[in-house]
């Protein structure tokens, strides 16, 4: 593709292989639909940007996992 780049394998980046898809993509679209879709970007990136800085945390009425029970030790 034209003004891809190149990494230093010599193969063109699949990120920006991407990047010219959505584009050329996106370009196809009529004007209501690109706004959907900018909208939808939006909205996925701000998500990734929570998830991203949000601290992990586990719910508080997951249940407690089952203890182990007695398991057979070895057999002579």
């Amino acid at each position: 593709m034209e003004g891809m780049t190149v990494s230093d394998g010599g193969a063109p980046d699949p990120r920006r292989y991407q990047e010219l898809q959505l584009i050329r993509a996106f370009i196809r679209l009529t004007a209501p639909n690109r706004q959907r879709i900018l909208d939808l970007v939006e909205r996925l990136a701000e998500d990734a940007e929570f998830a991203s800085t949000a601290p992990a945390f586990v719910a508080a009425d997951a249940p407690a996992p089952k203890p182990i029970g007695d398991c057979a030790g070895p057999t002579e």
